[in-house]
């Protein structure tokens, strides 16, 4: 009874949520206050919007965001706003045509 090799899944074995793997393509994010939860909402959508970023390239972001601030207190007020805008970001996926999706606005 030889048991066929299966292939290891070693993406989670070098993934941190820490870390940056490419420091060019970064965007930066602050969440120490709601405050800063708010303005960083506010950056990815400017920078959605102008077409600098796709739209799944802020949602990587968000969830790394919603993550870390998990892991840090998932009762926050900072977690929850984080949570409701990648919600946000989920529904403004199922909407296929691109113009459609840059006018759909996000409300804090």
């Amino acid at each position: 009874m030889s048991k066929t090799p299966t292939k290891k899944n070693t993406y989670f074995e070098n993934y941190d949520l820490y870390s940056d793997r490419d420091p060019k393509d970064t965007i930066r994010i602050k969440y120490a206050t709601l405050d800063d939860v708010k303005d960083t909402i506010k950056k990815l959508e400017r920078l959605y919007k102008k077409g600098e970023y796709k739209h799944n390239r802020i949602s990587q972001v968000v969830n790394v965001m919603t993550q870390r601030l998990k892991v840090i207190n998932p009762n926050d007020e900072r977690y929850k706003l984080s949570s409701k805008y990648f919600e946000f970001l989920k529904n403004r996926t199922k909407e296929k045509n691109e113009e459609k999706r840059k006018k759909l606005v996000f409300n804090f």
